[in-house]
C-alpha cells in the first residue's frame, strides 16, 4: 500500500496516511525545517475498558489494567526498555486516560530506528511473572500517593458522587485489591485484545520524508498475529441523574475547596463532526457563562469566595461527557451557594453574542496555533483520531458554531445531573 496524501492548503499543511503492512495506520504530517520530530502510537485502551471478549464468551478483567499494562509494555527480558530509546537520543513517556492509552516519544534524531522500536514495544511485549509482581508494589506505591493527594481525592470522590454505574467514577490505577489481582493471562488477553495494530493510531510529525519513512517502517516492521480475541463493549445503564448531589469531607488541607460537575449525556452514536461541534459549544458555553471574562466570575471574585485557582474543565467523548467547576477557598459554604444557585438555573445564565464572536475568533487562533507545535499537533490529531475527525477538521468544525447553536447547549444541562463537592480543612 502507498500512502495517501491530504493538502490543507489554509494552513499550509498535508497530512500523509497509509497502513503499514495494510494493518497500522500512520498518519504522518511533514514539518519541514523542524529539528524535533515528536511521534505517538495510541490504543483504543483506558481505565473505562473492563473485558474482552473471545469465539466463546465475554470476560471481566480488574480495574486498572489499562494503566498496569502501560508499564509492563516497557518490559523486555527484565529491562526497562526506554533505555534503549535513551541511547538512540529519544525521550520516552506513555500515560493512561479513561478512554485510551499513548505511548510518544521526540528526539532530533533516528527517529525511523526509534519508531520501528516503539511498534516492537507496543505490539510485542514481553511479560514475565516476576516483573509482574514487581509491578505491583510500584504502582500500589503510585496509588498510595495518589491517595495522599486532597485534589486528586476530591476529583474522584466528585465522579463517584457524578456516576452511578459507569467505570468512569473508579481510579484510572484502580483499587489495592485490584492490583494485587493483577495476573498475566489478564495482562496477555487485554493486549490481544486491545492492542491490535489494526484499532491503534501512528502519528508522526517529522521533516523526513514521508514516503521513505512509510516504505522502510513497512519493510522492517513485525506486528504481531491477527488475534480472535476483541474489545468488551462500554456499555453501562447510566441515569441522567447523579448519584449524589452534595457531600463534604474533612482533610488535613490549608485551604478548603469547593468542585462542581455536570454530568452530559454523551453522543455515543451522533455524526462525528456533530459530536465534535456539541463538545465545542459546551466548552464555549462554559467559558462565556463562567470563565475568567465572564459576569459570574467577577460577581464571585467581588463576594470573596474565589482565588486564582479558580478554573474549568470539559471532558467529551463519546463513552462519557462532563464539566467541572471549582476553586479553592476560605468560604466554601458561600462559594456553594453562589455557583449552586446560578446552575439549578444555567438558562437563565445569558452570555453575549459579541463576546461569543471574540471566544470564537480566539479558540480558531487557538486551533491553528498549535500547528507550529510538533508536540501539540501530535496528541491533538491522536485524541481526535478515534472519533473519525482529523484534527484540521475541527477548524471548519468551529466555524460553523453559531451563537444560537451555543444558546441550545444549555438544554444539556439537566437539573438532577449536577453534583458538588467540598473539602472543608482541619487546622
Amino acid at each position: 500500500m502507498t500512502l495517501r496524501s491530504y493538502e490543507y492548503k489554509q494552513f499550509g499543511e498535508r497530512l500523509y496516511y497509509g497502513r503499514i503492512k495494510d494493518r497500522l495506520p500512520m498518519y504522518y504530517i511533514q514539518k519541514p525545517g523542524f529539528t524535533k520530530s515528536y511521534v505517538t502510537l495510541s490504543l483504543p485502551l483506558g481505565s473505562i475498558h473492563r473485558g474482552y471478549m473471545d469465539s466463546n464468551s465475554i470476560h471481566d478483567v480488574p480495574s486498572g489494567i489499562a494503566h498496569f499494562l502501560e508499564h509492563k509494555v516497557f518490559e523486555k527480558d527484565g529491562m526497562d526498555r526506554s533505555r534503549e530509546f535513551s541511547v538512540d537520543e529519544a525521550s520516552i513517556n506513555a500515560f493512561t486516560e479513561h478512554h485510551q492509552t499513548t505511548y510518544l516519544f521526540t528526539t532530533a534524531n533516528h527517529v525511523k530506528r526509534n519508531t520501528k522500536r516503539l511498534i516492537d514495544m507496543v505490539f510485542r511485549p514481553q511479560f514475565s511473572n516476576k516483573g509482574i509482581e514487581n509491578e505491583k508494589k510500584i504502582i500500589t506505591e503510585e496509588l498510595n500517593m495518589h491517595l495522599d493527594d486532597p485534589g486528586y481525592k476530591q476529583y474522584v470522590g466528585l465522579m463517584n458522587n457524578l456516576y452511578v454505574n459507569h467505570p468512569i467514577k473508579d481510579d484510572i490505577l484502580g483499587t489495592k485489591e485490584d492490583i494485587l489481582s493483577m495476573h498475566s493471562d489478564d495482562l496477555t488477553s487485554m493486549h490481544e485484545a486491545y492492542y491490535r495494530p489494526e484499532r491503534a493510531a501512528l502519528v508522526v510529525v517529522s521533516a523526513l520524508d514521508p514516503n521513505a519513512f512509510f516504505e522502510e517502517l513497512s519493510n522492517e516492521v513485525i506486528l504481531p498475529p491477527l488475534s480472535d480475541k476483541a474489545p468488551k463493549d462500554v456499555a453501562y445503564d447510566e441515569p441522567i441523574n447523579v448519584s449524589k448531589a452534595s457531600e463534604a469531607v474533612s482533610l488535613d488541607v490549608r485551604m478548603p475547596s469547593t468542585l462542581f460537575g455536570i454530568k452530559f449525556k454523551p453522543l455515543a452514536h451522533t455524526d462525528p463532526f456533530e459530536r465534535i461541534k456539541t463538545r465545542m459549544a459546551l466548552s464555549m458555553w462554559l467559558d462565556l457563562a463562567f470563565g475568567r471574562s465572564s459576569d459570574t466570575y467577577e460577581m464571585l471574585m467581588d463576594q470573596g469566595v474565589i482565588n486564582d485557582s479558580y478554573a474549568l474543565e470539559l471532558n467529551y467523548t463519546k463513552d462519557f461527557a462532563y464539566a467541572l467547576i471549582g476553586s479553592e477557598t476560605s468560604r466554601p459554604t458561600a462559594l456553594k451557594q453562589s455557583l449552586g444557585a446560578l446552575l439549578e438555573n444555567p438558562r437563565e445564565i445569558t452570555i453575549n453574542e459579541a463576546d461569543f464572536e471574540r471566544l470564537k475568533r480566539q479558540m480558531i487562533g487557538s486551533f491553528i496555533h498549535v500547528l507550529d507545535s510538533p508536540e501539540n499537533i501530535a496528541h491533538q490529531f491522536a485524541n481526535y483520531v478515534f472519533e473519525g475527525v482529523a484534527y484540521y477538521d475541527l477548524i471548519e468544525a468551529a466555524r460553523a458554531i453559531t451563537y444560537d447553536y451555543v444558546v441550545d447547549q444549555v438544554n444539556a444541562v439537566h437539573p438532577g445531573a449536577i453534583s458538588v463537592h467540598t473539602i472543608l480543612n482541619t487546622l
